[in-house]
């Protein structure tokens, strides 16, 4: 499904929307050009949550880990510096962190097949349009998101 952002606070009510759906053992697989709001979407998607601490980018760092006020824990992960890497060597630790947690993964195409049959997955891929409008694309198998995106509420 592919949903019309128009500004950075559209994108807010986008990510207070899904929020709720998101459990342990899901992973949010974000997707899009450099600079098309995959952390910014974040960020608001963990406000929703109830993240009080200060969301950013963990491209160099690779992952940041934070807590829900129900003691959710959520892994926010930036796989951009990972590419070209064997992932059973460089990258594969992080997997240890993922069982009942909520996963959040930018640039997730090197590890996404590896995360399929674990966990429930949400996919979304953010284009640039122009200015601040972005298209979301969201693929998901999970029928009551898919209603509640549809439905408008």
């Amino acid at each position: 499904m592919k949903i019309m952002i128009s500004d950075e606070n559209a994108t807010k009510q986008l990510a207070t929307k899904i929020a709720p759906f998101l459990q342990p053992n899901w992973c949010l697989l974000l997707e899009g050009q450099l600079a098309a709001g995959k952390t910014t979407f974040t960020k608001y998607l963990l406000a929703a949550l109830g993240v009080t601490k200060p969301v950013t980018s963990p491209s160099f760092i690779i992952m940041n880990k934070y807590t829900t006020p129900d003691q959710t824990l959520i892994n926010h992960m930036d796989c951009y510096r990972l590419l070209g890497l064997d992932h059973s060597e460089e990258w594969g630790m992080y997997f240890d962190y993922f069982p009942n947690s909520i996963n959040i993964i930018e640039w997730p195409s090197l590890i996404s097949k590896d995360l399929t049959d674990q966990y429930e997955i949400i996919k979304i891929t953010i284009n640039i349009e122009k200015d601040q409008e972005r298209v979301f694309t969201i693929k998901t198998n999970n029928v009551a998101l898919r209603i509640a995106l549809e439905s408008g509420g």
